[in-house]
């Protein structure tokens, strides 16, 4: 039996007025995936009015706007509102290994078989907002749901898309506005980041706590 095409999804967040500040970064990488994969794309219009269509049956609240984009071109968008995020969440390791070579890893897509043990993991530990994914070089890539951000030498530093990871929104915002910059970037740098960070869609950019108790054995001097 064939297995069904996978969506294409991009998760925002919408403020109070149903504003999404990131809509640019999110119709890009939309757009970007679906002619990368040979996907229908209905156009930027459409998208968008099915987007205030949603947020607009909603009352005045932050909104979790997730929309998903069929191989034929079929869109829907569910808005629902949005809870609080906890103060200075933990980050762990994941124990699987990304390959760096896996093309759907720039793609975000109903297809994440990859991350779906850390999403059962995050299910029942709510002090964590992620963990974090190394590659066969043993090269930080990303988080299930974030990108990741370590501060060197008093520079923000987010790995490159060749590591093996999605090319998130705010992640594009933040190296356009020149906050951030890309570098290769390992396990072992880590307990020596003056500060970590995560960022997504729609959670903006944020700091986070290591659980360096879920690292034994990495860490080497």
């Amino acid at each position: 039996m064939t297995k069904p095409t996978p969506d294409l999804i991009e998760t925002m967040h919408a403020d109070e007025t149903g504003a999404i500040d990131l809509l640019p970064e999110h119709l890009a990488r939309l757009a970007g995936s679906a002619k990368a994969l040979g996907y229908s794309y209905p156009g930027e219009d459409a998208v968008i009015q099915k987007i205030e269509a949603a947020c607009s049956k909603q009352a005045a609240s932050s909104l979790r706007v997730r929309l998903l984009l069929s191989q034929a071109g079929m869109i829907s968008v569910e808005a629902v509102p949005l809870g609080a995020l906890v103060d200075a969440p933990l980050i762990g390791l994941a124990s699987s290994i990304l390959n760096s070579e896996e093309p759907l890893l720039q793609h975000k897509t109903t297809h994440r078989p990859w991350y779906d043990a850390t999403t059962k993991w995050l299910a029942t530990h709510g002090t964590y907002f992620d963990q974090i994914y190394v590659n066969e070089r043993n090269e930080l890539c990303e988080g299930s749901r974030s990108n990741i951000y370590l501060r060197m030498d008093g520079k923000w530093l987010t790995p490159p898309l060749h590591s093996g990871l999605l090319g998130g929104t705010m992640r594009a915002r933040l190296l356009s506005e020149g906050l951030a910059q890309e570098a290769v970037l390992h396990l072992n740098d880590l307990p020596h980041a003056q500060a970590v960070r995560l960022s997504n869609g729609l959670r903006g950019w944020f700091d986070v706590k290591l659980d360096a108790s879920l690292l034994p054995g990495h860490f080497l001097p």
